[in-house]
């Protein structure tokens, strides 16, 4: 929690409305513990226009009372949305909101942008603080109305709405009294990356090789490189494997001892499908070197605890001998049950941050990482392990 005194609980499966802006020190969050998603909706009387003073400057932002929204997550499958926020007559808390010269114009674009969005399914993405039209929308927003969208993101999400990418779509509702529907705000997240380490995994430092759950910030460890790092944060989760929707995303791969070269791994390696190795140059997530055989996932655990670890920089560092790589955020810190931040960024998003920001190139297909299966697999002995049925 962020130090807030008092918290309403968003049920899975359930729907809460918010009437009125709720008491001040009081979060709204998600459950998150079933099969469905929650839905919060705040009706045009559950939001008010505030000010706050940013900056040193006195700024009309949307008030919500005082807490934030917490625990928010995006659907298990494609197509499903996920944790649902919806903002009621969105247009409306706009034209509240903005008390610029151009006020009239900026509300009259906005509500044009919005009511056409609805209508042909485009989106707003907020990423990073910034609002933005989503791929091939024929319109855009001005400097103004990207500024009024935000200040009612970090209403909602806090500063977390500044370190990740929220989806807003638009749906058209029926006004009694007009012509002219409501338009309604519906914002999501999307499906995360889950790069970690599985508890128990030995993980070289100056110090010796140290479970991973017994390291802390500040500790230094030993990098592949020769030199040193000193971690900067440590990130955990616990997943409850029989309860995940899709257990095969989050479901331990396991590398067997000498898979990977003479004595690497020195032990067996358990790593989340997608946290990647260090191997010929190259990032290669876990699952695109599974071969049932030397390398496979863990049909057999049903919780697992992982974790992860920051250096100051992207980077790799030894995990039972192997190098593999350190915490890239690309906007999914929020994943962690220890992160101060909900927000977790759209695919798309962190897929091009993890390219331009990783310290090697990323491959999960392609000539390299089909030689290096090769390699891998001429090292591999005894019965070969059949896949599990789908």
């Amino acid at each position: 929690m962020s130090g807030s005194s008092e918290t309403s609980l968003v049920v899975t499966g359930g729907t809460l409305t918010v009437t009125a802006p709720y008491s001040v020190a009081t979060n709204l969050e998600f459950e998150n513990n079933g099969t469905a998603s929650g839905v919060i909706v705040f009706s045009r009387t559950g939001i008010t226009a505030g000010t706050a003073t940013l900056d040193g400057t006195l700024t009309p932002v949307a008030n919500f009372g005082g807490g934030i929204i917490e625990n928010m997550l995006p659907g298990a499958y494609p197509g499903i949305l996920g944790d649902q926020v919806v903002i009621q007559s969105v247009e409306t808390l706009f034209n509240a909101l903005d008390t610029a010269a151009t006020a009239a114009a900026d509300n009259a674009d906005f509500g044009g942008h919005v009511t056409f969005a609805a209508e042909s399914g485009n989106h707003i993405l907020v990423i990073d603080g910034k609002a933005q039209m989503s791929a091939g929308t024929p319109f855009t927003l001005n400097p103004n109305e990207q500024t009024i969208v935000d200040e009612m993101m970090l209403g909602l999400f806090g500063t977390a709405a500044n370190h990740g990418t929220l989806d807003i779509s638009f749906a058209q509702r029926t006004n009694p009294n007009s012509n002219h529907p409501f338009i309604d705000a519906v914002v999501v997240a999307d499906t995360p990356i889950n790069p970690c380490f599985a508890a128990g995994t030995l993980i070289l430092t100056t110090r010796g090789e140290v479970p991973v759950e017994n390291l802390a910030a500040g500790d230094r460890l030993v990098t592949p490189s020769g030199g040193e790092e000193e971690i900067i944060w440590i990130g955990r989760r616990e997943v409850d494997l029989a309860a995940a929707l899709r257990p095969e995303a989050v479901r331990p791969v396991i590398i067997e001892p000498d898979a990977l070269a003479d004595g690497v791994p020195a032990r067996p390696l358990r790593l989340s499908p997608d946290h990647a190795l260090y191997l010929d140059g190259i990032l290669v997530p876990a699952k695109a070197l599974i071969n049932w055989n030397s390398i496979r996932q863990d049909h057999a655990a049903a919780r697992v605890t992982y974790y992860h670890i920051e250096l100051p920089r992207h980077g790799a560092l030894f995990a039972e001998a192997a190098a593999v790589e350190s915490f890239l955020d690309t906007g999914h810190r929020g994943i962690f049950d220890n992160a101060a931040e909900a927000v977790i960024a759209l695919p798309a998003a962190m897929q091009a941050r993890r390219e331009a920001e990783s310290f090697a190139p990323l491959r999960t297909e392609g000539k390299e990482v089909e030689a290096l299966r090769q390699r891998l697999a001429a090292r591999q002995s005894g019965v070969r392990l059949a896949a599990p049925p789908l």
